[in-house]
């Protein structure tokens, strides 16, 4: 489905390491694992746990952070997966055809694919994620796009056929998360799937249909994935168990790699993450990810009420030298990394036009005309103020991030020279993006976001009233021709549709674009069949396929 993924950035920062990656100590966390176990792998989590963590991916606007489908794509599979080559790759089907005027998609789900307790995937399935995504029960925790465009789900068996009412371009982005009927019917979408990924009329018993099942959550230290010995469509994993260690500090993750506590960790990019590459017995691979790193500007009622006018978030980004913090922060990392000038594309998607933002450059002097063009005057503190109102501005992201801090460090610099407060509101990972970013409560979040292959993000990102609209930014002229982008089914028409919206973002400024970021999975080399899945994949999608040398 198209979910608005988001890495909570709880954070790794590597200090200056000497791994010792041959290690077999034991590590504290679910089962009393052992990296050193020939059939279980120890994954580091950057996040994951707390309160607030819920499981259930149907619930796009609530649980979509990225960790979530780290653990779950090896569990709950969909009609599509995304490949690390930024395409689509049929999943549990084994084939479609689509036909237009209505648009309608016929799935041919797998023979083979079944559920844990033998239960046969079929089109019941599929007509019941949609009926769940579609209930009123739920519009405050599904992103109905897409959704409410189907008239109908028709065919029980493996041939399933969906109907849409209207055209929708992003069509694939659906049916990525299938919920078994047999074992939800009934029940409670926001409660059932808390805990567990299980049948709760069988005892909660775990239940998927893929590789492995999620046979654990310790909500302080982990989720352990069990092999699916009752088959599914694919060959059998290599593996017994996957560990999701939880391991939301920086230093005790560097630890964990350090000591060989864990297998393989998959950490946000940090400075001394280069220093890894030579490393003995440690394997790191990088690609440019579909991820961006961007500060979200609150425009309701809960943020400062200066920044629902344009020229003041137009202010706010000048006062911030980006080409300098992507200088300070990836340099010595990734000296590829720049300043994304896009809401619309990244860098390494077609059609990307870096004329949307380019023109906002760091300048305190143009800064200091606008303000005072709006009848603002700097006040004993060196801040402005606008008609009584500071120019101040609670600055949220996850706190446990070094690199993040260090961004924040530097923006904090910036603006303040500019007379721009910014106020340190870094808070756990798990309260910014469970309850405050869902709540609008906040000025400023600095986070990123991982897109899938499909530019459909932007309309959920952007479009007013969207459920992923944090900011509660709203253009119409925007959201009509994003709007158009999802009905055109011909893609060059489709893309200059979002290039149109996103050259009246690059003057609205409703978010401030920073930098794309890369990747960096880093393993073990007696660790065979892991790849990259630089998209918002991840590098779990070939869970099966891992194994210990």
């Amino acid at each position: 489905m198209h979910r608005r993924k988001l890495w909570l950035l709880a954070g790794v920062v590597f200090a200056a390491l000497v791994l010792a990656a041959t290690g077999s100590a034991r590590v504290s966390g679910p089962d009393g694992a052992s990296a050193g176990k020939a059939g279980t792998l120890v994954f580091g989590a950057e996040q994951g746990g707390g309160p607030d963590w819920c499981l259930n991916l149907i619930l796009d606007v609530d649980c979509n952070a990225f960790w979530n489908v780290m653990f779950q794509t090896p569990v709950v599979r969909g009609a599509f997966l995304f490949t690390p080559k930024f395409t689509y790759a049929p999943d549990l089907i084994s084939r479609y055809t689509l036909k237009t005027n209505p648009l309608r998609i016929t799935y041919y789900i797998r023979e083979n694919a079944k559920w844990s307790d033998g239960v046969q995937v079929t089109g019941k399935d599929w007509k019941f994620t949609w009926q769940t995504a579609v209930n009123p029960k739920y519009k405050e925790h599904i992103d109905p796009l897409g959704w409410q465009d189907i008239r109908s789900v028709t065919g029980n068996g493996k041939v399933v056929k969906v109907t849409f009412k209207r055209n929708f371009a992003a069509w694939r982005g659906l049916f990525g998360y299938i919920l078994p009927r047999h074992a939800l019917q009934g029940t409670d979408m926001l409660t059932v799937w808390n805990d567990c990924i299980c049948n709760p009329k069988k005892g909660n018993a775990p239940i998927g249909d893929g590789p492995f099942l999620l046979t654990r959550f310790d909500r302080g230290a982990g989720i352990t994935l069990t092999k699916n010995t009752h088959g599914w469509y694919g060959k059998p994993a290599k593996l017994n168990s996957i560990v999701f260690r939880f391991i939301t500090n920086t230093n005790a993750e560097i630890q964990a790699v350090r000591s060989g506590e864990v297998d393989a960790i998959y950490p946000q990019p940090q400075l001394a993450l280069a220093d890894l590459r030579n490393q003995a017995g440690l394997k790191v691979v990088t690609h440019l990810s579909l991820s961006w790193e961007h500060i979200e500007i609150e425009q309701g009622t809960h943020g400062n009420p200066l920044a629902k006018n344009t020229w003041l978030r137009q202010a706010l980004i000048t006062s911030l030298n980006r080409d300098a913090a992507a200088r300070a922060l990836y340099g010595s990392l990734n000296p590829n990394v720049k300043v994304l000038n896009s809401l619309a594309r990244l860098t390494n998607e077609p059609t990307y036009n870096a004329k949307h933002f380019s023109k906002w450059n760091y300048n305190v002097a143009k800064v200091n005309q606008m303000m005072t063009s709006h009848g603002c005057s700097k006040a004993g503190d060196g801040f402005y103020r606008c008609n009584g109102t500071k120019v101040s501005f609670d600055f949220a992201s996850t706190s446990g991030n070094a690199l993040r801090t260090l961004a924040f460090t530097i923006f904090q610099d910036q603006a303040a020279k500019a007379g721009v407060e910014l106020r340190n509101g870094f808070v756990p990972a798990g309260t910014l993006f469970g309850s405050k970013l869902p709540a609008h409560d906040f000025d400023l979040a600095m986070f990123t976001q991982i897109v899938s292959v499909d530019p459909h993000y932007v309309v959920s990102t952007f479009s007013c009233g969207s459920p992923s609209n944090y900011t509660e930014y709203c253009n119409r002229k925007v959201t009509t021709l994003l709007s158009r982008s999802d009905r055109e089914l011909n893609n060059k028409k489709r893309l200059a549709l979002v290039n149109q919206a996103g050259a009246i973002m690059g003057n609205d400024v409703p978010v401030i674009p920073l930098f794309q970021r890369p990747t960096y999975l880093v393993y073990k080399t007696n660790i065979g069949g892991m790849v990259d899945n630089p998209t918002s994949q991840g590098p779990s999608y070939n869970a099966e396929a891992w194994f210990k040398k």
